[in-house]
């Protein structure tokens, strides 16, 4: 007997592990309640070797490709790797329509598309995930929840501005951006070139719900065929959304600073029975509030105990200050809280590149008072967002992005439990691809377990010591480029490992025990990194 999931065959036999983490004494897994509702938990939570939940920690063994190849229509969110519906390969039985010019315009073939945009995702290895709907294959792993002070957010900085350093716009964008695939038709034509007649068409012909897909006959217009069958906007397309200060009103916002679709997620005022009911911007304020509260559980390994007990830590310190590692990584939070352009830092530019053509659509950021009641009122009091340093106007994307993209520096603290390492994940080593000898040189043993060919493509952990000593030595690093370059998933996903070509190695002038040293130091990095 063999399983399809769903157009990916898999001989009877085969284990498929879902990366879900659940309790010892728990029915459910990490990250989904009694009612099988998803959580964040779902990602950024793991289990420590005594089974203890370890909030914050990225879940990097996540099996999120496989999870979304589940459903039955992926291609939905066919914006958020490099499709588009109307590329001659996907032409087939797919649905005539009308655009927004009243052009006939044909879609793709549903079985086709589908079928494709399920291999791309398959192609992306566990722990990765794809949120912004740029039609660009960058996706990122999962970050950790450790927020505070590591600010801007995500891998390229893009969130600076608002509550808590731009932390709710983040959390805002989970519950909004994330969740909400049709409000990107809005900018489509603006910045993907697809008509968001087709762009909504696409998703509706495959519709889960056989009601939602459009019907047989006549061509006509997605969009009005949505509010025929669904009739109410907010119900259907906008439930707990509403749309910022200055943006415009559905389908026609504005992106901002804080939001990049022009939604805020703020469900209605008053509602006991909906734990995020509150005044506008309440959900995503606590929600940064706790996450600040989070910090890196200690590194209670036995070679890290160990490293403590004979001082590699703190001379891996001095190492640490001796390669200028500083410069950037600033104690106590190691971060200079800075966005560095991409002819800088030299990783892959694809993730970089993400929010680039948004650039000449921003309206100044606001955001209504936090005490305004939702649904709000025609007089609620607006607030101007600062950008004042982050940006060189409010309406131009954070400094360190422009021109070409650029990549925030990553706090340090927790180093030991998100392995691997770089916003793609790609400077990954799988334990026991490495044998370090006694004066700290090492030599490969298992040239399999290197790059994310070894590791995470198979639904391996990384090892976090052997992936810090491949992301500082230059020699480890060629080797596992090399393998994540020559396995073509990856390449098409931009996944390589590349950049933050800043080694300590003999070529820099440090020897192998020096070297050592200083990933002794990284790995004991936590909430007290002073404490050894």
């Amino acid at each position: 007997m063999t399983g399809t999931i769903p157009f990916r065959t898999f001989p009877k036999g085969t284990v498929v592990n879902t990366g879900l983490k659940v309790e010892k004494g728990r029915n459910f897994p990490i990250g989904f309640t009694s009612k099988v509702d998803v959580t964040c938990a779902l990602c950024h939570a793991t289990l420590s070797d005594k089974s203890e939940r370890l909030a914050g920690v990225p879940n990097g063994e996540l099996a999120i490709p496989l999870l979304v190849a589940l459903s039955p229509n992926t291609a939905a969110g066919f914006a958020r790797l490099n499709f588009n519906p109307l590329d001659p390969q996907y032409k087939g039985n797919g649905k005539t329509i009308l655009d927004s010019k009243n052009n006939l315009v044909e879609l793709p073939d549903p079985n086709k598309f589908e079928q494709a945009f399920d291999d791309a995702v398959l192609d992306v290895p566990f722990g990765n995930f794809e949120s912004s709907p740029d039609s660009i294959n960058n996706t990122t792993q999962i970050p950790s929840a450790f927020t505070f002070k590591n600010h801007p957010y995500l891998a390229d900085g893009q969130f600076a501005v608002g509550p808590f350093a731009g932390l709710s716009a983040i959390n805002n964008a989970v519950h909004s951006s994330e969740i909400n695939l049709l409000a990107a038709s809005q900018l489509s034509a603006a910045t993907l070139n697809i008509d968001p007649e087709v762009y909504i068409g696409t998703f509706l012909q495959n519709a889960v719900d056989p009601n939602l897909r459009l019907p047989e006959g006549n061509p006509v217009k997605p969009s009005e065929w949505l509010r025929q069958v669904a009739p109410n906007v907010t119900q259907a397309e906008l439930e707990d959304q509403v749309p910022a200060p200055g943006t415009g009103s559905p389908p026609n916002l504005r992106p901002s600073l804080v939001t990049y679709n022009g939604l805020v997620f703020s469900p209605n005022t008053g509602n006991p029975d909906d734990v995020a009911s509150g005044t506008f911007l309440f959900a995503n304020n606590a929600m940064s509030a706790f996450q600040n509260s989070l910090v890196p559980p200690a590194n209670r390994t036995p070679e890290n105990r160990q490293a403590l007990n004979t001082g590699s830590v703190r001379r891996g310190a001095k190492v640490f200050a001796q390669a200028k590692c500083a410069t950037c990584h600033i104690a106590p939070f190691f971060t200079d809280n800075k966005i560095h352009p991409i002819e800088e830092i030299g990783t892959n530019s694809a993730r970089a590149k993400s929010r680039l053509k948004l650039n000449d659509l921003l309206v100044p950021p606001q955001l209504y008072t936090f005490n305004t009641a939702v649904p709000i009122t025609s007089n609620a009091e607006v607030l101007d967002v600062p950008t004042d340093g982050i940006s060189d106007s409010p309406t131009t994307l954070p400094k360190g992005i422009l021109p070409n993209g650029g990549y925030k520096t990553t706090s340090l603290l927790g180093l030991s439990f998100s392995a691997p390492y770089l916003h793609d994940g790609g400077v990954a080593v799988r334990a026991g691809g490495l044998r370090v000898n006694e004066n700290g040189s090492f030599t490969v043993v298992d040239p399999s377990g290197l790059g994310l060919t070894g590791t995470l493509s198979q639904g391996l952990p990384a090892d976090p010591a052997s992936s810090l000593r491949a992301l500082v030595d230059r020699d480890l690093r060629a080797l596992v480029v090399t393998a994540n370059k020559a396995y073509p998933p990856l390449v098409r996903s931009n996944l390589d490992g590349t950049g933050h070509d800043f080694y300590v190695d003999r070529q820099a002038g440090f020897n192998p025990n020096q070297q050592t040293d200083l990933i002794n130091f990284l790995l004991a990095l936590d909430d007290k990194p002073g404490n050894f």
